[in-house]
């Protein structure tokens, strides 16, 4: 009986220990701009330890469909958002992030990551592959189209535009395939958006191509939500599978940078349908509100209807839709949940066991950095609910614990 009676106790000393943990991580943080840029580039130290040490490419891909590209190119986006959002313009921070967006593209134009994708598609190797990559070079020449053998990477992203481009002219669907007989519009709106950055860079060449694309796109909403689908039919770009959280929440980071009016209004939907809140803290439902499903290889663990991909995306999501305090507070709560720690100026969560996730934090950081405030200009408030919930649970455990070690001593002495 005493081994039992010390397994309980340890087992709930853990779990007091952990919440306590997260409770108090909810108020840690607080960071100024400047903080907030450290602490990411202290992620960035870690990725590019991982990616260039430790194979993380190579071990994602074993894990995620499209783990080598997402490991790479997420990193490279963040070095590039950190360069953009940088009002001081330091011409250091503009190199070093230009080099490692470089490294991250190169090593998706590898035959490496090029073999996971089939080249039989349109374009070769599906929109997936295309888009990101050449989302990833839009982000490094939106940095800067001066650095050395940027002619090389200028003509390369012409190209690819135009290959985007054309193949998307005269077909039913507004959107290609990522592999053969399957396709998902969060991948055309990544290849989409890097039309749009190159009107932006650039003289504008694809507005009229875009507009109608956009006007493809708005004949085929999922009929539940009236939002853009999670998958389509290749044929035709009707939906197959409705709105789902975890590309929503992506899609909409694209979207505003191609039609952010449109993208208002997609947003709204979202927040009606899709954004939540759970024993207190913000989340993102992985279905919409009042629908049941559960979690796979696009959305991670579905817990509480909460998906966490969709989660974690929207850090970044809810900043470039100009909300700046939601952001900060899903961060908070990914940061505390993530059991985040530093060592050596590299920051990891959940002990480098999901380092992919790493990846969508920082870059979803990153991008917000020139529109969020200090969160200290936030009301601590928000934690009251999920405090109140934690110390209810704490005592739960530790009153089961205490009454059943006097009802344990009452059968000794009655024996």
């Amino acid at each position: 009986m005493k081994i039992i009676k010390y397994i309980f106790l340890t087992i709930i000393s853990i779990v007091t220990i952990l919440i306590l943990w997260v409770n108090v991580s909810l108020h840690s943080g607080n960071y100024t701009p400047a903080e907030k840029k450290a602490d990411i580039i202290s992620q960035l130290k870690y990725l590019e330890s991982e990616l260039k040490n430790n194979n993380l490419g190579g071990r994602m891909q074993k894990v995620y469909p499209e783990g080598f590209v997402f490991s790479n190119v997420l990193y490279g986006l963040t070095w590039c958002e950190l360069a953009l959002s940088d009002k001081n313009n330091d011409p250091a921070l503009k190199e070093k992030a230009v080099r490692e967006a470089l490294y991250a593209y190169n090593e998706i134009n590898s035959d490496i990551a090029k073999s996971t994708f089939d080249k039989s598609l349109l374009p070769e190797y599906g929109i997936f592959y295309v888009g990101w990559k050449n989302y990833l070079l839009s982000k490094i020449l939106s940095v800067d189209t001066t650095f050395a053998e940027h002619k090389f990477y200028s003509d390369t992203f012409a190209a690819q535009c135009d290959l985007i481009n054309d193949n998307i002219k005269g077909v039913l669907s507004p959107y290609l395939q990522s592999y053969s007989g399957q396709a998902w519009p969060v991948d055309m709106f990544v290849a989409m958006t890097s039309l749009k950055n190159y009107d932006k860079i650039y003289v504008p060449k694809y507005e009229s191509d875009i507009a109608g694309w956009m006007l493809n796109v708005k004949r085929r909403l999922d009929p539940a939500t009236l939002m853009i689908p999670h998958k389509v039919d290749t044929k035709n770009g009707r939906s197959a599978q409705g709105t789902r959280g975890s590309s929503m929440s992506l899609i909409l980071r694209m979207l505003a940078e191609i039609d952010m009016d449109y993208a208002k209004e997609q947003y709204k939907l979202f927040e009606s349908k899709f954004v939540s809140t759970t024993f207190g803290l913000p989340s993102v439902l992985e279905y919409p509100e009042g629908q049941k499903g559960s979690g796979d290889i696009d959305s991670g663990p579905v817990i509480f209807g909460v998906g966490f991909s969709g989660t974690i995306v929207s850090i970044g999501t809810f900043s470039v839709m100009g909300n700046s305090e939601l952001s900060e507070k899903q961060f908070k709560t990914v940061n505390a949940f993530g059991f985040s720690n530093s060592f050596s100026n590299e920051k990891k969560y959940l002990f480098g066991k999901v380092p992919i996730a790493d990846a969508f934090i920082a870059w979803g950081r990153a991008s917000g950095l020139k529109n969020q405030e200090s969160a200290q200009n936030y009301s601590s408030s928000w934690t009251v609910k999920f405090h109140i919930i934690s110390f209810f649970i704490i005592a739960v455990l530790w009153a089961a614990y205490f009454i059943g070690n006097v009802l344990r001593r009452k059968r000794t002495i009655s024996n």
